[in-house]
């Protein structure tokens, strides 16, 4: 009888750590799934926010290129549409004059302005500058973006490991529910402490061996010990 009785009591303090084996690490699949979560809500809003930022750059720079300009970039557009129509111009004329005379090829230094060159690169430096600021904006969107992409990403990345580590934690059950039924099927005869020991070491050993990562393995030593597998 004292054998049974020290049997039992073995049995009832390995469920009891077996318990809070499971339960700890339940708890810490639950902080990684926060963590993932967390972490891809983040790199949306972040996509989110870049975007309506640009979005709202590239509205200021039709506003003030086009739809409203100011008077200095009014007259800096006016004055390139004059330029650009002068070229063209000049093309034409120059396309016109060697068809007649059966020429093909156009000399660049043929077509000009009735502006100075220096004059013309001075205005299209100024134009430049109002708007390099706001295209410089638009032009990082894509850096921006795919860095939050490439955190997503990795966040995700840890959706594997959360789903392995809950595999390891389902096994670990269906092993002691075997140990159990085992155990209890007969358990006037089999509640004797070496053969409640060689089922329960069975247990742990099957469920250490599931084991992928160094957290899981710390977490099975703090509580049964390194010599338990």
């Amino acid at each position: 009888m004292p054998d049974k009785n020290e049997a039992s009591e073995f049995l009832v303090g390995f469920l009891s750590n077996f318990t809070l084996l499971i339960e700890r690490e339940l708890l810490s699949i639950r902080q990684s799934v926060v963590l993932t979560v967390e972490s891809v809500m983040e790199g949306i809003e972040t996509i989110s926010k870049t975007v309506e930022k640009n979005h709202e750059d590239a509205e200021e720079l039709l506003e003030f290129t086009y739809l409203h300009p100011d008077a200095e970039t009014e007259i800096l557009l006016e004055d390139m549409q004059m330029l650009a129509d002068e070229l063209i111009e000049g093309v034409y004329r120059e396309v016109s004059s060697k068809s007649s005379d059966g020429a093909n090829i156009i000399s660049p230094e043929s077509v000009t302005t009735s502006q100075p060159e220096v004059v013309v690169q001075n205005r299209f430096n100024r134009f430049h500058v109002k708007t390099d600021q706001s295209l410089g904006k638009l032009n990082r969107l894509d850096d921006s973006v795919s860095s939050s992409v490439l955190n997503i990403v990795g966040a995700l990345s840890a959706e594997d490991l959360i789903a392995q580590r809950l595999e390891h934690t389902i096994l670990s059950l269906k092993s002691l529910q075997t140990g159990l039924s085992f155990l209890l099927i007969d358990f006037s005869e089999r509640c004797q402490e070496d053969e409640v020991k060689r089922v329960t070491k069975s247990i742990l050993t099957y469920t250490f061996r599931q084991y992928t990562t160094e957290e899981e393995k710390v977490r099975f030593w703090t509580i049964f010990g390194k010599s338990a597998a």
